[in-house]
């Protein structure tokens, strides 16, 4: 127990070391220098901190981060890293740096990965030198180091740990062992929910593999391991929740033309980066798509053909060694010494101990060809499942009718995740598996006192494939940094208001509204109905930074324009000038609310439209099919657009509803006027307005297909027009058309 003990302190502090090293020079400065670029690592950063604050508040308001306000779970519009952040929460705490903690989950997730492979190696392999080479080889292989600027894809040390927890428990029965496979499941889920998908991949084929050995016990285990699973889904059961609420309320949810577009090709596995390893003079080398960059390196691919190639070597009950065989030998020796004279008899005896040993070797040689030819299995499902939807050869279609699309159509979630490449990680620990069998096949080859000596060999070949340093790193502060988004998001952590900007997975329609061309902040003719939205979403405080508008606004003078716009509104309460930005406080909304007052539906049959243009698609309007519409003025409105709506009998019309789509954000009614005309002929104005609280209302109540609801004064209509008055350079797009009687 001491001894492994000891071990195991050497190995942790082993591989501490060669982090640091290996990613030089990140170490010298913790808490002003990044990992890559700035957005992704910011991004990461700034989920880390906040997973730490919420921890130390009980988790209360975890899902709601404070951005894209006045939306929910924001946390979910990316990766939540619980599985970072909870283990870092202490740093955060202590010191109140979120780059310093970020850095530290950053090391720290090569120490894990590195350490998770030499247990599962060293189960498998018995080897500890073969296990230490793998797990330098899992962590700091080229294709982890091409994605460094993604911490997710560097927390994966807990597959590895999952899969030795299974594989011990398949030896040994016991259920603390099910616990750690349960425990390394869920925090590998918790730091990167793609692979906490992914890693179902080798977790069925060990389990399938280990019930189909266990014979009389499969019905026991099978009850132990469904118990484990339940531990697991439970854990995992509040995250899971708000990704659901995301998708279903958000429709966050990938096509398949992204998937496909962040799919592998067989070709990025054969490429190198031209950043990373010795490889990156050969003319082969390319700078890649970062999802892409899937090379595991020529050294690592050798000792990988090494191991399978002594796995598929016949006859030879030493294959991987002659330990077993020559410590049976000494055995038999020494017991023909010490017979003296019964020597006929210790001569058998001797001959029992070699049959035995040989029986012994055989069993071990039978075992390791077996984990080969498993692992090897996990890599080849994990490499076709990585080639996403489409198969693609060297840029060739070779099929449109890949395993993850069969996936995709039955595994709940998984239309979510937008890079499919990503399964290359399951590929990668596959691969070290059967990286150190090679390296305990070659060490097998040679004479003791060169064992050393040839795992340096292998150990500078693993840093060779991967080797990096200096790696790419950004200095903080950057003026200017060119991702003003994620410099008011980190922001947030210390003044601790919800912002409506936001940088993530995802984007709000808000924001997306807002930063359009044409968009409301951008008119100044409008401008008063653009500050009403603004308060009718609860919004109290609004910073103009004049100086983060790009060159051609500033100048513009976009900067000037709103705040003097702000200033005009007549809805401020007070403003303050900052160093390089102007603070306003708007008025406390005191419009409308949303009305509950009881109305039915008009059916459309009793309904006539006709329309000033786009006459072939008025039809839409109607046919209950969000995703078809009736547009007008794609090239540019004058202001004369307009809907012209006939009921079967005069009616009480107590609101209008415009639908939307995603697709048709920016083409929303810059100035809408609502007439009605009564049995007797008189026209008379209902709504003449511009439009932005109720579409901001919109924007927010239904992301997918937001609804603008106008709500009418008591009316007797016969005709209703709806008129969009407003010359804009943006269409008008209508997707559904609905009315309400009273």
């Amino acid at each position: 127990m001491r001894s492994a003990k000891r071990e195991y302190i050497v190995v942790v502090a082993v591989f501490a070391a060669a982090a640091v090293l290996l990613t030089l020079p990140l170490a010298l400065n913790l808490k002003r220098l990044l990992p890559s670029d700035q957005s992704d690592t910011l991004l990461s950063a700034w989920i880390i901190a906040w997973d730490a604050d919420r921890l130390r508040h009980g988790l209360r308001g975890l899902f709601d981060a404070p951005i894209f306000y006045p939306y929910r779970d924001t946390l979910v519009f990316s990766e939540t890293l619980l599985g970072l952040g909870i283990p870092l929460a202490p740093v955060y705490w202590i010191t109140g740096d979120p780059v310093l903690t970020y850095n530290l989950a950053f090391l720290l997730s090569f120490v894990v990965a590195a350490v998770g492979m030499y247990l599962l190696t060293r189960e498998l392999t018995g080897s500890r030198a073969a296990a230490f080479a793998a797990g330098l080889y899992y962590a700091f292989g080229p294709f982890r180091m091409a994605q460094i600027s993604h911490v997710q894809m560097m927390a994966t040390g807990w597959i590895p740990i999952a899969l030795w927890g299974l594989h011990r428990y398949f030896s040994t029965r016991r259920w603390r062992w099910l616990a750690v496979f349960a425990a390394a499941w869920i925090l590998q889920t918790l730091s990167n929910m793609y692979v906490g998908y992914f890693i179902g991949v080798p977790i069925v084929v060990v389990v399938a593999d280990g019930l189909w050995r266990a014979r009389g016990e499969r019905l026991r285990m099978l009850l132990q391991l469904t118990c484990a699973a339940a531990l697991v889904l439970a854990a995992l059961a509040p995250v899971g929740a708000a990704y659901y609420r995301a998708r279903t309320g958000y429709h966050h949810v990938r096509n398949t033309e992204e998937a496909v577009a962040n799919s592998a090709d067989l070709r990025s596995y054969m490429v190198g980066k031209n950043t990373i390893g010795v490889w990156r003079w050969l003319p082969t080398a390319v700078d890649l798509d970062p999802e892409r960059e899937l090379f595991p390196g020529i050294f690592a691919a050798g000792f990988v053909a090494l191991g399978i190639f002594a796995a598929t070597r016949r006859g030879s009950a030493t294959a991987f060694g002659q330990t077993g065989s020559a410590t049976a030998s000494t055995g038999a020796g020494s017991a023909k010494v010490s017979a003296g004279a019964g020597s006929a008899k210790a001569s058998a005896g001797a001959g029992s101990a070699k049959a035995s040993a040989g029986a012994g070797s055989a069993k071990a040689l039978a075992e390791r060809r077996h984990w080969i030819t498993i692992y090897a299995i996990i890599a080849v499902a994990a490499m076709t499942l990585s080639f996403g939807p489409h198969i693609h050869v060297w840029g060739t279609l070779v099929s449109e009718h890949g395993p993850y699309g069969w996936l995709l159509g039955i595994v709940p979630g998984m239309d979510g995740m937008r890079v499919p490449a990503r399964f290359a990680i399951v590929v990668m620990a596959a691969l070290a598996v059967l990286f150190a069998f090679g390296v305990e096949w070659t060490l097998a080859r040679v004479a003791a006192p060169f064992r050393p000596l040839v795992l340096a060999v292998s150990v500078a070949m693993v840093i060779a494939d991967s080797w990096s340093v200096p790696i790419q790193t950004v200095r903080l502060p950057m003026k200017p940094s060119n991702e003003q988004m994620l410099d008011y998001q980190f922001m947030t952590l210390f003044h601790h208001r919800p912002i409506v900007n936001g940088y993530s997975g995802y984007v709000t329609p808000l924001v997306a509204v807002l930063s359009s061309v044409s968009a409301p902040l951008d008119e100044v003719e409008r401008f008063p109905a653009t500050v009403r939205m603004l308060r009718s979403l609860g919004i109290r405080f609004v910073v103009v930074h004049p100086g983060d508008y790009d060159a051609a606004a500033a100048a513009s003078g976009a900067g000037a324009r709103a705040i003097a716009a702000f200033r005009a509104s007549g809805q401020i309460v007070s403003e303050a000038a900052l160093l390089t930005a102007t603070a306003f406080e708007l008025q406390p909304w005191d419009g409308p609310r949303a009305s509950d007052e009881p109305a039915s539906p008009i059916d459309p049959r009793e309904l006539t439209v006709t329309a000033s243009e786009s006459s072939d698609r008025v039809a839409n309007l109607l046919d209950g099919d969000p995703d078809t519409r009736w547009f007008a003025g794609l090239g540019g409105q004058d202001g004369s657009s307009w809907l012209n709506i006939r009921l079967a009998r005069a009616t009480n019309v107590s609101r209008v509803e415009l639908q939307i789509a995603e697709r048709s954000l920016a083409d929303y009614p810059r100035q809408l006027r609502i007439d009605s005309v009564d049995a007797a002929g008189h026209l008379r104005t209902l709504y003449d307005a511009v439009p932005y609280p109720e579409l901001g209302a919109a924007l927010v109540r239904d992301a997918s297909y937001p609804t603008i609801v106008v709500p009418l004064p008591p009316n007797d209509t016969v005709t209703l027009w709806i008129r969009q008055t407003a010359p804009t350079r943006a269409a008008w797009s209508v997707h559904e058309l609905r009315l309400w009687r009273r």
